[in-house]
């Protein structure tokens, strides 16, 4: 009879323990970000329940303890389960800089003709290389299915890619290192075959200049091209086409997949934003991808305005949408959606550094009427939001598009939350405490 008592009471308790973890619901994504901070990253399974969203900040075992007065974390990107991250200190990359790489402890199931992600297990650091001869990265991509890290101070770039960081035995076996670009790098990589590098100078024999270097079977091909203005800080590909933005409008060119055109062949062709209230030319610095649009912010004050490319278009032209500023309010890059049901959004992030409190998430729909004609692009929502925190680079407001397509999550750095929007109704559902400065985000799951 003792025994039996003692096993009810062990089940009794045991259904105790277990009840808050049924009541949180099921996981909808796993989230990564950010904390500016402590310079280190922090997860949390979103979770759905009856009684509404939870999320439960954790830390990530074996993370590298970074000096947060010479060290920094950098963007992040997440392909296969594994997340990447690259590590920049404000020395030139002689304190030093890196990347880490972790598993995200999610796993994706085969269902034959389609798949699932499994939350298998939690997240740890799969490998790290941080020492005084990484280059310094500052810009972190992801191209198909490679991880691209720009060593700025090594003239190059790093590729690697989730298969190959699961199979090797260290850091050093897990990437390859590729001669191009100068200064502050940007990069474009189209199909693993050719990487379009730029140079930072404005000046000079070097300004404007893109190397094109050859990747896979084109290994050892390589050549340089020019913008016709210097500056260069952005790129990226799209339709077969690659983008470059120097410090006057856009420059473009066909992607040489096998490097068989000589520098003199090549035409570089330029778009121009206009200019600016003190007779400057307007320019971009960063681009993103929505099917065959290619997305991008540019000017400030009066003459701010989000802009797109029809990269699929035989003859490229910039299209604009006006966007609203107060004195000292500038645009972030916007972050391309596609919502459930096949939506095409843009988001923008409105900040102020003088008066964080007035910062805003502006949603763009970038078709109303679904024709595809984007002509009729327009600004569908301006939703209060947290403070941002910006220091340099730094402290920006990012957001993530959830893998349902359903909700997005951005990250409130000065307030230390995350929040949860709908992309349906357009509004806050919900507003996370996650302590810190967070910033940078990724998602993961179905």
């Amino acid at each position: 009879m003792k025994t039996l008592l003692h096993l009810a009471a062990v089940c009794f308790i045991t259904m105790m323990a277990t009840a808050p973890a049924h009541a949180q619901g099921r996981t909808i994504a796993r989230l990564f970000w950010q904390d500016n901070h402590n310079a280190t990253v922090n997860y949390g399974d979103l979770k759905k329940s009856a009684e509404g969203w939870s999320l439960q900040p954790e830390s990530i075992a074996n993370f590298p303890t970074l000096d947060t007065a010479e060290q920094m974390l950098v963007q992040m990107q997440i392909d296969a389960g594994i997340v990447v991250l690259g590590i920049h200190d404000h020395d030139a990359g002689t304190i030093g800089s890196g990347w880490v790489a972790i598993d995200s402890g999610v796993v994706e199931e085969s269902h034959g003709d389609h798949s699932h992600w499994r939350f298998k297990h939690l997240p740890s650091v799969l490998h790290s290389l941080i020492d005084t001869d990484q280059g310094n990265p500052a810009h972190v991509y992801k191209y198909g299915k490679s991880f691209v890290l720009a060593n700025d101070k090594n003239n190059g770039f790093t590729i690697t890619s989730a298969s190959r960081l699961q199979k090797a035995k260290g850091p050093k076996t897990a990437t390859s290192f590729h001669e191009g670009g100068n200064g502050h790098i940007t990069l474009a990589v189209i199909e693993d075959q050719v990487a379009y590098a730029t140079w930072i100078d404005r000046d000079g024999d070097d300004s404007g200049r893109v190397d094109v270097v050859g990747l896979g079977e084109n290994q050892g091909k390589q050549y340089s091209i020019h913008c016709p203005t210097g500056g260069l800080h952005g790129a990226t590909t799209n339709s077969g086409k690659v983008f470059l933005a120097p410090s006057d409008g856009i420059c473009w060119v066909h992607a040489d997949l096998d490097l068989n055109s000589t520098p003199e062949s090549v035409v570089v062709n330029h778009l121009s934003l206009g200019k600016d209230a003190d007779d400057a030319p307007l320019r971009t610095g960063a681009f993103a991808n929505l099917d065959q649009l290619v997305l991008f912010t540019t000017g400030k004050g009066n003459d701010a305005r989000l802009c797109w490319i029809d990269a699929a278009s035989d003859d490229p032209t910039v299209a604009t949408l006006p966007i609203d500023l107060a004195d000292g309010e500038t645009l972030t890059t916007p972050l391309a959606v596609k919502a459930r049901g096949g939506k095409r959004l843009a988001t923008i992030f409105r900040e102020n550094k003088m008066t964080p409190e007035d910062d805003s998430l502006l949603i763009v729909d970038l078709d109303p009427n679904s024709d595809g004609d984007h002509s009729d692009a327009a600004v569908r929502a301006d939703l209060p939001i947290g403070g941002n925190q910006i220091e340099g680079h730094s402290g920006h407001h990012e957001a993530v598009v959830l893998p349902n397509g359903r909700e997005l999550v951005i990250s409130n750095p000065a307030d230390g939350t995350l929040s949860l929007i709908s992309l349906a109704e357009l509004r806050v559902l919900e507003t996370f405490s996650v302590d810190g400065n967070p910033t940078r985000l990724v998602a993961i799951g179905d």
